[in-house]
């Protein structure tokens, strides 16, 4: 009986390893041809904002509705955020062609995961041709109904029948894509009135200990509660910097089974929810337990706190930080990119280097800090000194801003415009200058 069990176990590794070899190849089949510039960030911007207005009426089914110059946009976006990922759509009236290379951690030899597919106009339902995935070829809708049945098996049951289901139709054109999506009712809040996605969050704890995060949280809190606010070195976001570093160092020397690299993390989590949005506890956990003197002075700081005398850079600042613990740097700069190119549509402030340069300083801190236990522990010594924000934040004189769209696109046109990469080049440099990036 042993023995035939090892070798069915045998047989099944050897199985899935052909397959894996098959499916894996050693160069990338799809490139990456769209580029983020005004034109693709406002349009992705409206596709997301008419999806999440259909969503907000709560009207059933929800149309999804995308166009091809939509597609290209968010195509390009996700190659900007995630480099390892290129994407392409093409529609037309028959079909639309699905591409997609993703880069792996592996051997040269088996780095890349290629699929490619056709999504069919449809009456009823999702329709897909066959799939190609490296060497592989397999019915679209065999994929499907695998899909189907691991979700159903091994996440919750009938949830991936219900995923699936939620297609009803698909109607495709040259210009095109649209879907309409019913939404099972089950899907929304649980029996225990929280909904799948917090329940998700509090038992996989994704962006860290949620415990430790309340720790900071509430440490910052209580030494609010004891300073007067209306202090100016409590306007400066180096105070709250070195503040929270301190006491992550502290700890680290009175707790050794506590590492560096986690204490930064939870530090520095806590100073993103108290100084970024409130969406941001929704991802984490709920950290926050305030009274409503407390959270009169979190509003009163958040919108007063600068950096390098500007409230808004300090805002660029910390939400960048909180994009790159919820993410990674590719992800977090190019969100702020994003921003800047919407800004520079007319009614916004325009397309500021400046505004760039505190978004890339945010990152590369809180990068700094969590990508090592070494590099967290020299972080947390420098920054829980008697620090000054020109420690950690570059000198902005000189860097455009208020750049409108027009000019934008005169001057710089994208984001992979030898023009556009010099002044990245201006700010990386001005970032190396400080001893913390170096």
């Amino acid at each position: 009986m042993f023995k035939t069990i090892a070798l069915l176990l045998i047989i099944s590794f050897i199985f899935i390893g052909g397959l894996g070899l098959l499916a894996l190849q050693s160069t990338p089949q799809f490139t990456n041809n769209k580029t983020v510039n005004v034109l693709a960030a406002t349009q992705s911007k409206k596709a997301a904002k008419r999806f999440i207005t259909s969503l907000k009426t709560k009207k059933q089914p929800v149309i999804l509705s995308l166009s091809q110059t939509e597609i290209n946009g968010l195509n390009a976006l996700l190659n900007r955020a995630f480099p390892q990922i290129v994407s392409d759509v093409i529609i037309d009236n028959t079909n639309a062609k699905i591409n997609l290379s993703v880069e792996l951690p592996l051997p040269k030899l088996i780095k890349y995961l290629n699929i490619s597919g056709d999504l069919y106009p449809s009456n009823k339902g999702l329709e897909l041709g066959d799939i190609d995935i490296g060497s592989l070829t397999i019915s679209g809708n065999t994929l499907v109904s695998f899909s189907r049945w691991f979700i159903d098996t091994f996440v919750q049951d009938e949830m991936g029948t219900e995923l699936v289901s939620m297609v009803q139709w698909v109607t495709l054109n040259n210009s095109y894509l649209k879907s309409s999506l019913l939404i099972p009712k089950d899907m929304s809040p649980l029996k225990q009135g929280k909904s799948g996605l917090l329940v998700l969050r509090d038992n996989l704890a994704l962006f860290g200990d949620v415990n430790r995060v309340k720790v900071y949280y509430q440490a910052l809190v209580t030494h609010l509660d004891e300073l007067n606010n209306s202090a100016v070195k409590n306007r400066q976001l180096s105070y709250y910097i070195q503040f929270i570093f301190t006491l992550a160092r502290n700890t680290v020397n009175e707790e050794s089974s506590q590492v560096a690299l986690k204490e930064n993390h939870a530090a520095l989590m806590a100073l993103a929810l108290y100084f970024g949005s409130d969406s941001f506890e929704v991802l984490v956990g709920d950290v926050s337990n305030l009274s409503l003197a407390q959270k009169s002075t979190r509003n009163f700081l958040r919108n007063k706190v600068m950096l390098r005398n500007r409230v808004d850079l300090q805002k660029h600042f910390m939400y960048s930080v909180a994009l790159q613990l919820f993410g990674n740097n590719s992800a977090s700069d190019a969100i702020g990119e994003l921003k800047e190119l919407l800004d520079s549509n007319p009614g916004g402030s325009g397309f500021s280097f400046a505004d760039l340069m505190a978004d890339r300083a945010g990152t590369r801190l809180a990068k700094l800090a969590t990508i090592s236990n070494t590099s967290a522990s020299r972080l947390q010594k420098l920054l829980s000194g008697n620090i000054q924000e020109s420690d950690f934040m570059p000198d902005i004189q000189g860097m455009p801003e208020g750049i409108s769209s027009d000019v934008f696109n005169a001057d710089y046109k994208d984001v992979n415009s030898k023009e556009y990469k010099q002044m990245l080049s201006v700010l990386d440099e001005r970032l190396a200058e400080l001893t913390l990036y170096n």
